[in-house]
C-alpha cells in the first residue's frame, strides 16, 4: 500500500461515520417544519452503519499467510 492512501476498508469507515454524523444532525433538526428530515436520517443511519461494518469486515478479516510459510492442510 502506498503511504498516505487509504484502504477500501478504511474508506467505507470513515465513509460510515460521516454518514452517522449527517444522520444525527438531520434527526436532531427534526423539530423544524421539514417533513423529510427524520426519513433521511434513518435512512442515512442505516447506511452508515452498514457502510461501518462492511469496512471493519474488510480490514479486520483474516489475512493470508505468508508465502513462504508452509500451509497445514486438514487432511494430513
Amino acid at each position: 500500500m502506498a503511504m498516505g492512501m487509504l484502504s477500501a476498508g478504511w474508506y467505507s469507515i470513515l465513509t460510515g461515520a460521516v454518514l452517522l454524523y449527517l444522520a444525527y444532525v438531520l434527526g436532531s433538526v427534526s423539530w423544524s417544519d421539514d417533513k423529510a428530515a427524520p426519513f433521511v436520517a434513518a435512512a442515512l443511519g442505516v447506511t452508515g452503519v452498514w457502510q461501518l461494518a462492511r469496512g471493519l469486515r474488510a480490514e479486520f478479516q483474516r489475512r493470508p499467510t505468508a508465502m513462504d510459510e508452509p500451509r497445514q492442510e486438514l487432511d494430513e
